[in-house]
């Protein structure tokens, strides 16, 4: 809870946080919401995507364009993956009429509990108004895509996942690409 407060004071000008002695009551007045260049070292216990769903929510309407870099957890069970908020959020936000070329969500390298050691970048650009949607239709299914990632084990681990779940999956719909991720070597080391 107290990162992801720092985190919101980091983007923010002028806010007012206090916690008493005993850290069972907090009091927060935002502050004017200020954006720019951010650093910010997540708790290994949360995953990224825990801090990112309120930095999503908050930066359209930043004085200044967000650019965060957030290292720790990439995946874990708690929280929502960077993959899916990537996945989910971005197209959903385009809709509402934030895009340009500096609105990603980037995975820089993977971070896995217990250490993390992951870094994601995200950046998004400034829109005072959104556009305003109807999502009516539900839509169907034409493709699938996504992602088999493994670190510190053989990459025949990540292959081996994709194969299973091509093999499920292509009962439902033709149009199916699964992607592995390894991270390797001296860099899964620090993680």
């Amino acid at each position: 809870l107290f990162r992801s407060i720092r985190l919101i004071d980091k983007v923010t000008n002028g806010s007012r946080i206090e916690i008493n002695e005993t850290g069972t009551a907090l009091y927060y007045q935002p502050g004017l919401l200020y954006g720019g260049s951010v650093d910010h070292d997540c708790n290994p216990h949360r995953g990224i995507g825990y801090y990112l769903e309120s930095m999503i929510c908050l930066a359209p309407f930043m004085k200044n364009p967000l650019k965060i870099v957030l290292r720790g957890v990439t995946n874990n069970q708690m929280d929502p993956s960077v993959d899916v908020l990537k996945a989910t959020a971005i197209p959903l936000l385009k809709k509402f009429g934030i895009d340009g070329e500096h609105f990603e969500i980037k995975i820089v390298r993977r971070g896995m509990p217990p250490g993390g050691g992951g870094e994601v970048v995200f950046s998004c650009p400034v829109r005072k108004v959104l556009r305003p949607i109807q999502l009516t239709e539900p839509g169907k299914i034409k493709r699938i895509r996504g992602v088999a990632y493994s670190v510190r084990v053989s990459p025949q681990i990540a292959n081996r996942m994709v194969e299973s779940a091509k093999r499920i999956l292509i009962t439902f719909i033709p149009d199916i690409y699964i992607y592995t991720d390894h991270l390797k070597g001296a860099r899964s080391e620090e993680h």
